[in-house]
């Protein structure tokens, strides 16, 4: 009996901190699915068998659904699901926008804290499913 590795939907339009950010998650042991933009991030949703265990979403891209969008749509799939808005804007710009089971990084930070923070919203989350069922 093997244990899956967690599932993770990566959408981030920089191309370098899309590679920096996924190589990073992938060393720590997430599968990770990548996507650079809202539309491609909502066809992947549509598409990944089974669902993610998380979304790291970039919140703003040049067109298309920006990150909030692509994080309801990932909810609606899979209610609590945790998603980890990034911007390099101000965080009071995006307050308005706070969701439960969500938080948000301010570019630039380390990688190690992106990894750090996706494995602990996971587990937080199956400690809530295992809580509440």
């Amino acid at each position: 009996w093997r244990v899956m590795p967690d599932r993770v939907l990566l959408v981030e339009g920089d191309e370098l901190l899309g590679v920096l950010f996924e190589l990073a998650l992938v060393e720590a042991g997430f599968m990770v699915t990548r996507a650079r933009n809202g539309w491609e991030a909502l066809s992947k949703l549509a598409e990944e068998a089974p669902p993610v265990d998380a979304v790291i979403t970039d919140v703003a891209f040049n067109e298309g659904p920006d990150g909030w969008q692509v994080a309801r749509r990932a909810r609606a799939k899979c209610k609590g699901l945790p998603v980890i808005y990034m911007t390099g804007g101000r965080a009071d710009e995006w307050a308005p926008q706070h969701v439960p089971m969500g938080v948000l990084l301010l570019k630039p930070f380390p990688v190690t804290q992106l990894v750090e923070m996706v494995g602990q919203m996971i587990a937080a989350g199956r400690e809530g499913e295992r809580r509440f069922a």
